[in-house]
């Protein structure tokens, strides 16, 4: 009597058999490496990320289902970055700066990626690959450690946006600097996030961050009140 295997357990498998059988050779055809459910590729500086994340409710539902994550990161930025921190912490790990689901940069991707025990696994496979294609088509000209801190100046892109600008101000490009910290300005000038946003890029950009300051894009340092000078006068009366 053959042991009883639960349906959405069978449907785990038929989606790691997918990722290893399906995606992984034409991934590693692209320079991808796999681990788990993660696709990985490393271009000089440029780091690339494909990660099959799996819907939290496949235990309970008819089919499964998974979203796909696309991310993009420098090393270069990184190191600008951990180097520009003054406060004695350790260094950061590695951050994407591009960091979205694939439907975002192939708007008619499926958002959520399902399929079932009735599903033809070859033609759903071919299908991963036809839109993994078409997401590789728009990070692979992302080349460069410069070209991804233009992609997020281009695409007012803000996620991680300390760490690009660290980036801009070790390598002296103060234009771009500039037009990236205007461009936070007039998202969160008004919200209260902004002192938090302002003060986090000003202190991972050392001098150009001051430099900002003095344009009125950052807000100055708020420093303490001096005490009244009867309360001055009145302490030194009292010894304190």
């Amino acid at each position: 009597m053959s042991e009883y295997v639960a349906p959405a357990v069978l449907l785990r498998r038929a989606f790691d058999a997918v990722l290893s059988e399906g995606v992984r050779p034409f991934l590693r055809s692209r320079g991808f490496a796999k681990s788990g459910r993660t696709f990985r590729r490393t271009r000089g500086p440029v780091v690339d990320m494909i990660n099959f994340q799996g819907n939290k409710w496949n235990s309970v539902t008819p089919h499964h289902g998974f979203f796909v994550n696309v991310g993009v990161g420098s090393s270069e930025i990184d190191a600008a970055y951990n180097a520009q921190r003054k406060d004695g912490t350790s260094p950061t790990s590695a951050g994407y700066i591009l960091e979205t689901r694939w439907e975002s940069l192939v708007p008619d991707a499926p958002k959520e990626v399902t399929f079932d025990e009735t599903t033809d696994m070859i033609n759903f496979a071919d299908m991963l690959c036809t839109n993994l294609d078409r997401v590789l088509a728009v990070i692979d000209p992302i080349d460069t450690t410069a070209a991804l801190a233009q992609w997020a100046i281009s695409n007012k892109s803000l996620h991680r946006m300390a760490r690009t600008c660290s980036y801009l101000a070790v390598i002296g490009d103060t234009e771009s600097l500039t037009h990236y910290v205007s461009i936070a300005r007039e998202r969160f000038g008004d919200s209260p996030r902004w002192p938090v946003v302002g003060r986090e890029i000003c202190d991972a950009t050392g001098a150009a961050g001051r430099s900002l300051q003095d344009q009125g894009l950052l807000d100055q340092p708020v420093r303490p009140k001096a005490a009244p000078l009867v309360d001055r006068e009145n302490r030194a009366d009292t010894g304190g």
